[in-house]
C-alpha cells in the first residue's frame, strides 16, 4: 500500500509525516467529546510543563468535523463520539497511525462517562473484563455476512498493579470489577425516561441486581469493542516493519448510584498532579503503571468521569 489514507482523521501517509508527528507518542487518550479531549490536553500540559495557562492546541484533524485530536509532548489526544461504531472507526485508524508512526511502548487510554452499580458516588473502577448485555465476555460483530465472537478479556496483572497504585495513593475507593458494555442508553442500559419502555421499574432492578452478582459494577457503550480491538491489534504489519507495543489501560472515574446507575454530576474532583521534575527524569518513556495512574489523575474538573479498563500488552507484528 503506497498510501494509507486515514479517511475519517483526514490525515495519510503521503501527505503528513506520521514519525516526525507521532513518533514520540506514549500515551494515547481517547474520549467521546471533542471539547473534552481537547480540555483534557490543555490540563495535561499544563501539569507536565509542556504548556501555558491559555495556550492553544491545535486539532490535527482539523479538516474533518467526524473526529477531533490534540498532542502535547508524549500524550496524544482523541475524540471517538459515542457507542461501538463511532469508536471502533476511531480505532482501527488510530492503531494505523501508531503503526505508520512508529511507536512503541503505548498506552491507550480512554476517558468517558459511565453509570455504576451498587457502589458509593466517586468509587473507582478498574475493569477487569468488558461484558455483554447478557454478562458474557465477548465482542460480537457481523462479517461477511458471519456472526464472530472476539474475546474482551483483560490483563489481571495490571489491573492488580492499579489497584496497588490507588491503595498508595488512597484518595477514593477503588474496586476491580466487570464492566457492561451496551448498545444504547436507553433500552439497554433498562433505563425508564426512553420514548420507549416496554418493562417495569421491578424489572430493571432484578436486571440490575442480575447484572451486580455477575461482576458487573459499572455500564456503558464502548468498553467491549475496545478491547477487541486491543487484543486484535497483534496482526502482522505491512512491510514487516518493526512494531509498537500496546498497551491498553483505561481509567474510569465513576459517579455513581448505590442501587441503579444514574450519572450524577457532582462528584468531586481531587486528583494528585504528575511533578514536572518526575516526567522529565523519566524521558518521554514515561509508560510505567505508576507513574501513569498518576498522570490520568489530573483530569480536569469540567470533565464527568474516568474509566479503567486495564488492557494486555500487545505486540503488532
Amino acid at each position: 500500500m503506497k498510501d494509507d489514507i486515514l479517511y475519517h482523521f483526514a490525515l495519510g501517509t503521503s501527505t503528513h509525516d506520521f514519525p516526525a508527528l507521532f513518533g514520540d507518542v506514549k500515551f494515547v487518550c481517547v474520549g467521546g467529546s471533542p471539547s473534552r479531549m481537547k480540555g483534557f490536553i490543555a490540563y495535561i500540559a499544563e501539569e507536565l510543563g509542556l504548556g501555558s495557562v491559555g495556550a492553544d492546541y491545535p486539532n490535527i484533524c482539523e479538516g474533518t468535523d467526524r473526529y477531533a485530536m490534540y498532542k502535547v509532548g508524549p500524550v496524544l489526544s482523541v475524540s471517538h463520539g459515542m457507542g461501538i461504531p463511532s469508536i471502533a472507526i476511531m480505532l482501527h485508524e488510530l492503531m494505523k497511525l501508531l503503526y505508520h508512526s512508529k511507536c512503541s511502548n503505548i498506552t491507550i487510554i480512554r476517558i468517558g462517562t459511565s453509570g455504576g452499580i451498587g457502589l458509593e458516588p466517586g468509587s473507582v473502577v478498574i475493569t477487569s473484563q468488558s461484558v455483554d448485555a447478557t454478562f458474557k465476555p465477548q465482542f460480537e460483530q457481523v462479517i461477511l455476512g458471519k456472526t464472530i465472537i472476539r474475546s474482551t478479556n483483560l490483563d489481571d496483572q495490571l489491573a492488580k498493579e492499579l489497584m496497588q497504585c490507588s491503595k498508595e495513593i488512597n484518595q477514593f475507593n477503588t474496586v476491580i470489577g466487570n464492566t457492561m458494555c451496551t448498545l444504547d442508553f436507553y433500552e439497554g442500559q433498562a433505563r425508564l425516561d426512553g420514548a420507549i419502555c416496554l418493562y417495569t421499574e421491578e424489572e430493571k432492578l432484578q436486571y440490575l441486581k442480575a447484572a451486580y452478582d455477575a461482576g458487573v459494577r459499572n455500564i456503558e457503550m464502548e468498553s467491549s469493542v475496545f478491547a477487541a480491538i486491543c487484543n486484535l491489534s497483534g496482526v502482522r504489519g505491512p512491510q514487516g516493519s518493526r512494531p509498537p507495543l500496546i498497551r491498553s489501560a483505561v481509567y474510569r472515574l465513576l459517579p455513581i448510584h448505590p442501587l441503579g446507575f444514574h450519572t450524577l454530576y457532582h462528584m468531586p474532583y481531587q486528583f494528585a498532579a504528575v511533578a514536572e521534575e518526575r516526567y522529565r527524569g523519566s524521558g518521554c518513556d514515561i509508560a510505567n503503571v505508576a507513574l501513569m495512574w498518576q498522570l490520568f489523575q489530573t483530569i480536569p474538573p469540567n470533565m464527568l468521569s474516568m474509566q479503567a479498563l486495564s488492557g494486555r500488552a500487545l505486540e503488532l507484528r
